[in-house]
């Protein structure tokens, strides 16, 4: 019996020093600034969520009934007109540390686009959330409930 619970305290032990989500991704802008992704799970938007503070921009892709969506082309645009980030998530959540000022963010999704300009001020955070209709949306328990 012992031998079972040193076994399962081995077990326990390696699990712990895995990391949160294998899923989340870490990136750099055209000007050096820290990017992430991911959400995908309930863990890793939990992560995602419990990282948000850290970032000027906050971005989440959702579906209007509220259930996450992935695979969106993200374009962000300073407003000297310089492309700053264009990558396409593999989650829903984007998270970027942007320098204050004015930016243009463009989100394509199953051939849809949409825009929204915003301007970042020092010491507060921006969420946009975008949300698209997705013709077959059954999303039952959507992991976000958007207000």
């Amino acid at each position: 019996m012992n031998n079972l619970r040193v076994l399962i305290l081995g077990f326990s032990l390696m699990a712990a020093a895995l990391p949160v989500s294998a899923d989340i991704v870490e990136g750099r802008t055209a000007n050096g600034r820290a990017y992430v992704s991911g959400g995908i799970g309930l863990e890793e938007s939990e992560r995602m969520k419990q990282m948000a503070d850290a970032y000027p921009l906050q971005l989440l892709v959702t579906s209007r009934a509220g259930a996450y969506l992935a695979d969106a082309l993200v374009t962000v645009v300073d407003a000297n007109g310089q492309k700053i980030l264009a990558l396409t998530l593999d989650a829903p959540w984007l998270l970027v540390d942007l320098a204050p000022g004015g930016y243009q963010i463009s989100v394509t999704s199953a051939g849809r686009v949409q825009q929204r300009n915003l301007r970042l001020v020092s010491g507060k955070h921006e969420r946009v959330v975008i949300q698209f209709d997705v013709p077959a949306d059954t999303a039952k328990n959507p992991a976000f409930p958007v207000k």
